[in-house]
């Protein structure tokens, strides 16, 4: 088999985009793994550094294509050309679609290009609801990333509801599900009380796994955890991640809110900063209940772990997989306050046990790593053979 040479267009301090690079630079016997990222990723020498102690080789950081400024466009195309000219890589594998998908327009390299959720949800097919003078220029925008995507080898989407958007905006694309997935034995097996931060410790608490952004709409859950029976008030902590990427304007809005609860109704929370990933594992083996309530979703990684861990899930009214999460955890109706506090209730105190056993299960089968990479690993194949 030959050996690959994959240059990867991603950000280097997403775990998700880490985690797809690793389980190929982690054979480097087979695999040769480049990363180019934007100028906006910010990458610190701590993160280049451990990257390339998993062999993963970042090789440029390049300005963002900016319609706007086609000046520093010009120049960063000219970077990028360069780039691939001098590496010559067997393929570009682009993590998340937007907006790095636009580079595919200045190489002919073989690519893949992934969704992941927002990407293809939201982003793209906002370009098209314009109007006045912005339809003029996000009009030539998506036809742009039409032109990127069609002529990409493959697309591969981690739900369902991304194929079938993918393939209603780019009819003819090659387009298949591969998952991110997770480390389900590892998540299974883990076993150290020392990643639980001591304030926790011995202690009951409900988990919020993602980050304080907008679209993971962390203010519906504190409106409905401001409505909940004092007795579970008094009875536990109520744990919420920052996150490495925040926003921080609505992240002071929720801190001030949470605050505000504390005054009110004696609500014990904490805000962590950021988990790695046997922290974050621990964190949901350990929690009662986690609660993620995002306006638009993929496969939620979080939720797949949560789903390994055994832990207790209660999910939005989304268009989730039905193969992974019907009948694996709760799913609300609504984004009405009602309702989400009636269902924090309910799983505090009546849990069907079943619904943990089925998570795990289908975890296991369809949401699991090795058997996802594995499915990536034939398609990098399949293109170079």
């Amino acid at each position: 088999m030959k050996k690959l040479k994959i240059l990867y267009i991603a950000n280097g301090n997403i775990i998700h985009d880490i985690k797809w690079m690793t389980y190929f630079s982690e054979q480097p016997e087979k695999y040769s793994c480049y990363l180019m990222c934007d100028t906006l990723c910010e990458l610190s020498e701590q993160t280049i550094s451990a990257l390339a102690k998993v062999n993963i080789n970042v090789v440029q950081q390049i300005s963002p294509l900016s319609i706007s400024n086609p000046i520093k466009s010009w120049k960063a195309i000219r970077q990028y050309k360069k780039l691939v000219k001098n590496l010559q890589p067997d393929l570009i594998h682009i993590l998340f679609a937007t907006p790095n998908a636009l580079w595919l327009n200045f190489s002919k390299t073989p690519s893949i290009i992934t969704m992941r959720g927002s990407d293809i949800l939201r982003v793209i097919p906002d370009l098209l609801k314009q109007i006045g003078l912005k339809k003029i220029y996000y009009g030539f925008l998506f036809r742009q990333f039409k032109k990127a995507f069609l002529n990409a080898r493959i697309l591969t989407g981690t739900s369902f509801p991304q194929i079938e958007k993918a393939t209603e905006l780019f009819n003819g694309a090659n387009i298949t599900l591969v998952r991110t997935g997770v480390d389900v034995e590892k998540i299974d097996q883990l076993d150290r009380n020392e990643l639980i931060p001591d304030s926790l410790k011995n202690k009951k608490f409900i988990f919020s796994p993602r980050f304080m952004s907008p679209i993971y709409n962390i203010e519906f859950q504190l409106d409905a955890i401001s409505k909940l029976d004092h007795d579970l008030i008094d009875s536990y902590t109520f744990v919420f991640i920052r996150g490495k990427q925040f926003v921080q304007e609505y992240y002071q809005v929720q801190l001030k809110r949470l605050q505000q609860l504390k005054a009110e109704i004696k609500l014990n929370y904490l805000v962590i900063d950021y988990l790695d990933q046997p922290s974050m594992w621990m964190m949901l083996k350990k929690a009662s209940l986690c609660i993620m309530t995002p306006i638009s979703d993929g496969t939620p990684n979080s939720a797949l772990e949560a789903m390994a861990a055994k832990c207790p899930l209660i999910i939005s009214n989304l268009n989730y997989d039905k193969d992974l999460f019907e009948n694996t955890c709760i799913k609300l109706n609504s984004f009405e306050v009602a309702e989400l506090k009636e269902m924090i209730e309910n799983s505090l105190t009546n849990y069907n046990p079943e619904l943990l056993s089925n998570a795990f299960n289908r975890v296991s089968e369809l949401g699991n790593r090795s058997i996802e990479m594995k499915k990536l690993e034939e398609l990098y194949q399949s293109i170079n053979n």
